[in-house]
């Protein structure tokens, strides 16, 4: 398939075709196991945010469980661009789904070691999150049903296994809630179901370390590593446990979709003043300026 389509294509193990004709086997260990990794990124101007940060965390991920990458970085950001031309996208999300596809002769859990991996693109138009979410702030629960272990190499690492996160995210829509938080083994904050998590006390910036059983996320890193610096600040890698983040000035999530989002409330309790404070609002501006430069770079 070449040039723009009228309708959805999706990228299937290189091959663009109709979304609703996209198929992978019955047999994909994807499908029966969970076995494989994901990258959700946002297009904005034709470019991939953070490609790099993504690559490196897919790379990472596929070192962890032994999956062999037959691509370089290079092929994948190309595959990506390909889609997006494809469905005529310049602001996006993609959604890049590796598996370890499957062996018609191999059975059980072991993987089969002569089989290519599966490799699934899709990209969609973007869809921000509402305004007064950002302006007034998400309300999240603490999970009750969930705990994350921090011991498992699985807890940093962006797999197909995402139950654990569907149950929490569902008992905070069953209590009204935007998102649930995830504590570890030990009691201490881990992650949203979908996001990082940062809070604010007394002017200094903290998230959970990596050993808590955070996702390594590529806002979160940007909040570090550039974000918080150009605006005077650090961030403390600190174990957080619950009553840390309910005695919090400030409380806000990233993801790369989201960006930087306010918190409110949690389970209930207001935080802080209750609305977005000083430190989380400098931060979404610099986010946004980050925004526009990397849009510009790409227009340009």
């Amino acid at each position: 398939m070449d040039g723009i389509s009228e309708k959805p294509v999706c990228y299937v193990n290189g091959q663009l075709v109709p979304e609703g004709t996209g198929a992978v086997s019955v047999l994909d260990r994807g499908l029966l196991l969970g076995d494989g990794l994901f990258e959700t990124m946002r297009v904005l101007g034709g470019g991939i945010l953070q490609w790099q940060r993504h690559w490196e965390r897919l790379h990472t991920g596929a070192q962890t469980i032994g999956l062999a990458l037959p691509w370089t970085a290079d092929e994948l950001h190309q595959a990506v661009g390909q889609t997006l031309h494809a469905n005529n996208l310049c602001e996006a999300t993609v959604r890049l789904t590796v598996t370890r596809g499957f062996s018609p002769a191999a059975r059980g859990l072991l993987p089969p070691a002569d089989a290519p991996p599966t490799l699934l693109i899709r990209a969609t138009p973007f869809a921000p999150y509402p305004d007064h979410l950002y302006r007034d702030g998400m309300r999240v629960i603490i999970s009750r049903k969930v705990r994350r272990n921090e011991q498992s190499p699985l807890s940093r690492v962006k797999s197909l296994g995402y139950l654990e996160n569907i149950l929490a995210r569902q008992e905070a829509a069953d209590k009204s809630a935007d998102e649930a938080l995830i504590l570890n083994t030990q009691g201490n904050v881990a992650c949203a179901t979908a996001a990082n998590v940062f809070c604010v006390h007394a002017g200094r910036l903290h998230t959970p370390p990596l050993e808590a059983g955070a996702l390594s996320g590529t806002i979160r890193a940007l909040v570090r590593e550039d974000l918080a610096p150009s605006t005077g600040r650090v961030v403390d890698e600190t174990q957080l446990d619950d009553s840390a983040l309910l005695n919090s000035d400030e409380v806000f999530l990233t993801n790369a979709l989201m960006g930087i989002m306010p918190v409110c409330a949690i389970d209930g309790q207001q935080i802080g003043s209750g609305i977005p404070g000083s430190v989380t609002q400098a931060l979404r501006t610099a986010y946004e300026e980050w925004v526009s430069a990397q849009c510009a770079v790409e227009k340009g």
